[in-house]
C-alpha cells in the first residue's frame, strides 16, 4: 500500500526531478545537514518502493503525485545548456572520487532523458 507524502517529501521529490541542485533543495527545505537529504531520498525511495531516481520519477508521474503541467514544456535547449553546466561541475569537482563522478553524471544525463521524454509523451497525448 502506498504511504502518504507529506508536504517535504513531494517538495524535495518535485526540485528533485527539475534538477535542483542539493544546496539549493537544503535551502529550501532548511535542512542542517547532508544526512537530511539521504534520509529524504531513503524515505520517498521506500515509499514509491523503488530505489532509484528514475523509478522514482515514473511511478510519481505515474501516481500523480507529480504535476504533469507543470513539466509539459521543457525546452530542450535549456535543459541540455542545464545539463551541460552540471555536468562540467560534476567532472571538476575535487570533492568526490572518480566512480562517484561516474554514477552523478549518469543519474544526471536520466534526469535529463526522463524529462525529454514524459514532455514528449505528454505533448503526444494532447494532439490525440
Amino acid at each position: 500500500m502506498l504511504k502518504l507524502f507529506n508536504d517535504k517529501e513531494l517538495t524535495y521529490l518535485s526540485l528533485s526531478y527539475q534538477g535542483v541542485k542539493k544546496k539549493d533543495i537544503a535551502k529550501k527545505l532548511s535542512f542542517n545537514n547532508m544526512r537530511a537529504h539521504a534520509d529524504m531520498e531513503r524515505f520517498i525511495f521506500d515509499k514509491l518502493s523503488v530505489n532509484n531516481w528514475h523509478n522514482a520519477f515514473r511511478r510519481a508521474f505515474h501516481l500523480q503525485l507529480l504535476n504533469r503541467e507543470d513539466f509539459l514544456s521543457v525546452d530542450i535547449q535549456k535543459e541540455a545548456s542545464t545539463i551541460s553546466t552540471k555536468i562540467m561541475e560534476i567532472l571538476h569537482s575535487g570533492a568526490i572520487s572518480d566512480k562517484e563522478k561516474e554514477l552523478a553524471i549518469y543519474l544526471a544525463l536520466l534526469s535529463f532523458q526522463i524529462k525529454i521524454e514524459h514532455s514528449y509523451l505528454f505533448k503526444e497525448k494532447e494532439k490525440q
